[in-house]
């Protein structure tokens, strides 16, 4: 598994968005973190709070020299910004009471990759035949690859962020079969038969690609105060994490696989319609 870390030359334009999943925070200590993708440690379920939304919007900041900054209340799995923290709680960058303080950089890491079909789309127009008998027409078929990302926490991707993630880098290991940004269109002409009242097309179903990466954090700073004065740390709770992810908080990327030659990889097909028999010769 490889890390993409973007955020120390390039700002994460991820787009924060108010429809975050749903998920039930878990007390602390309730689960069992695990190791995932570049060696990050899994928290969700073992830290207080919306993990999955936590690592969203951690992330999803504007990345400064020194990195990025959050707050987590654990005891009520509150999660803040460094702007809200001053805002809201202490109008200085310092813990105080259940609130700890951490700093770091976000990364992009490879957890899996795998093939789809995509949706069907009809690529030339419909052509009937309201005679009595077979008619053959020639058919002209055009279709061009597609490629989007997507979320699973939160609003939609920016396509700076997307084009960051997986332009040549994430889609290393798939190959020839990653398309993402590398567009290819084809236009074909086939003679087809068209039976009586009936009205034919041509369609396409993409072979696609999937690339998931989770969001990790790599730890810097992690401080808290429990009234015996300041603690600073260097991983994750002082747990020995040095990178976390939340396995819920993922980002898709989706691209039309290639052939070797360059063309899009698919299926064309055929499909027919009745027509309306009054329209037709009886």
């Amino acid at each position: 598994m490889r890390l993409i870390r973007i955020s120390t030359l390039r700002k994460c334009g991820v787009v924060a968005a108010s429809t975050a999943l749903a998920v039930t925070g878990l007390l602390a200590g309730a689960g069992t973190a695990t190791a995932g993708p570049a060696g990050a440690t899994d928290i969700r379920g073992v830290d207080p709070g919306d993990t999955d939304r936590m690592i969203e919007r951690l992330c999803g900041q504007e990345t400064s020299l020194t990195g990025v900054y959050g707050a987590l209340n654990v005891d009520t799995g509150e999660f803040k910004t460094r702007d809200e923290y001053l805002r809201d709680v202490f109008g200085l960058w310092k813990p105080a009471g259940p609130w700890e303080l951490f700093r770091g950089w976000c990364g992009y890491a490879e957890a899996s990759t795998w093939s789809i079909k995509g949706e069907t789309v009809r690529t030339s127009r419909w052509i009937g035949n309201k005679g009595s008998a077979d008619d053959k027409e020639t058919f002209v078929s055009s279709y061009s690859t597609k490629t989007f990302a997507k979320k699973s926490v939160g609003g939609s991707i920016s396509l700076s962020l997307a084009k960051s993630i997986f332009s040549g880098t994430v889609g290393g290991s798939a190959g020839y079969e990653w398309g993402w940004e590398k567009e290819s269109k084809f236009e074909t002409r086939s003679e087809k038969t068209i039976p009586p009242c009936r009205q034919v097309a041509v369609t396409w179903t993409p072979y696609q690609r999937v690339v998931r990466v989770n969001p990790v954090f790599h730890v810097e700073d992690y401080q808290w105060d429990k009234g015996n004065g300041e603690r600073t740390v260097h991983s994750w709770r002082d747990r020995g994490y040095q990178t976390i992810y939340s396995h819920g908080y993922y980002i898709d990327g989706i691209s039309d696989k290639l052939l070797p030659s360059g063309q899009p990889d698919g299926r064309e097909d055929k499909v027919e319609e009745k027509l309306d028999p009054d329209s037709c010769i009886r």
